[in-house]
């Protein structure tokens, strides 16, 4: 934790971790392109290369697999729009589920607009996809589907590895995206074992920097590009590479330790303390959690007004998904498990990282206790 603060809102960004921060340093020494043939430009192709395995080794895969992105949401279009557009000659059908991160939901429907028979799955009250309505749903015509591993208000995992089983059997042509921003460095991220095709990564939720992310893809040839003008990355993202932040993502994963256990201590412990509030409900099942995400509903409160109370008293929290927070709407993945607008409306996401405490959490349960007594007198 900063100093005088406690920061519970790494689902939205991370603190840069001081190898990430080394890491951007010697880019800076090492300034040459890594396109040119020169010496410097060599140096820094050999860098890229070095954070690639890095990063394919935690995912156990070959770092040649690796396609490094502007971030998540370039990413998941890369994947939606690039391997929509390679198989769409097999077929039209792509699935994905309601509650999905925006920008695999709003590349859906820009597809649904160019002619894709779109489906989107529903999920049960604790936000996990109803693997029945997509066993009805896939077929052979479908080509792409879309799940992400650990939902990004809720921290609920997904059984990816039951929706490969029923892909396998329904739709022979289907490529499996997930996207895996939200559990990338915080549980086992393995494609092989989960039997996802492509999935997505980002580096400013494990203590890299923001601005830089990466598609992994087991095979180039199943996605069409989106950019063109260039032949770096296979030609499949063109453009010079982000060097500095790429070495700073490789750095932040060469750091990350995963404690599964430690964040669902967290959680737990946040959980059955906030639980003694009155009028609080927890959102999201308890049992399949990556322990990262805590999301809560302080009933009758608006969310906004709580979060600004416990900002100044220096405990940092959000209302849900910070690539929202400036459209303000219910949230989509809340509406889809079926809570009412109350329990909407009142609704916080508080996530975890390494660095949060057992006393970070006490320390901001009695906060929070305090803050929504408070305002609830005022009401």
């Amino acid at each position: 934790m900063t100093d005088n603060i406690i920061y519970l809102d790494n689902a939205a960004t991370t603190a840069p971790c001081e190898n990430a921060v080394k890491a951007m340093i010697r880019a800076a020494e090492c300034f040459g392109n890594p396109s040119s043939l020169h010496g410097l430009g060599l140096k820094a192709e050999k860098l890229i290369r070095s954070a690639s395995q890095t990063i394919s080794s935690m995912l156990g895969v070959d770092s040649k697999n690796i396609l490094f992105t502007s971030g998540g949401t370039e990413a998941n279009n890369t994947a939606v729009f690039g391997a929509a557009e390679a198989r769409k000659k097999l077929g039209t059908r792509i699935i994905t589920s309601s509650i999905e991160h925006p920008s695999v939901l709003e590349a859906f429907r820009k597809l649904e607009g160019c002619g894709f028979d779109v489906a989107y799955i529903d999920v049960d009250s604790d936000g996990i996809i109803n693997l029945d309505s997509l066993e009805r749903t896939a077929d052979d015509n479908t080509v792409l589907v879309s799940i992400m591993h650990v939902n990004n208000e809720t921290g609920v995992i997904q059984p990816v590895e039951k929706v490969r089983d029923i892909i396998n059997k329904k739709s022979p042509n289907a490529l499996l995206h997930s996207d895996c921003v939200q559990s990338f460095g915080k549980i086992d991220v393995k494609p092989k074992k989960m039997g996802a095709d492509m999935i997505t990564i980002s580096s400013h939720k494990i203590h890299g920097y923001k601005g830089t992310g990466a598609l992994y893809i087991a095979d180039t040839r199943m996605i069409k590009p989106m950019l063109f003008g260039g032949e770096q990355q296979g030609a499949l993202r063109p453009g010079t590479e982000n060097v500095a932040g790429i070495l700073a993502f490789g750095a932040a994963a060469e750091a990350c330790t995963i404690d599964n256990k430690y964040f669902l201590e967290l959680r737990n412990t946040m959980r059955e303390a906030l639980l003694g509030i009155s009028n609080v409900k927890i959102n999201g099942s308890d049992i399949y959690n990556s322990g990262s995400i805590l999301n809560v509903s302080f009933i009758g409160l608006k969310a906004e007004i709580l979060l600004h109370a416990l900002e100044a008293k220096g405990v940092y929290v959000s209302t849900g998904s910070a690539c929202s927070s400036h459209k303000p709407q219910p949230s989509h993945v809340l509406k889809a498990m079926g809570l009412d607008s109350k329990e909407i409306d009142g609704a916080v996401r508080i996530s975890f990282d390494a660095s949060t405490t057992l006393e970070n959490v006490m320390e901001a349960v009695n906060i929070m206790k305090k803050e929504a007594a408070a305002i609830r007198r005022y009401m």
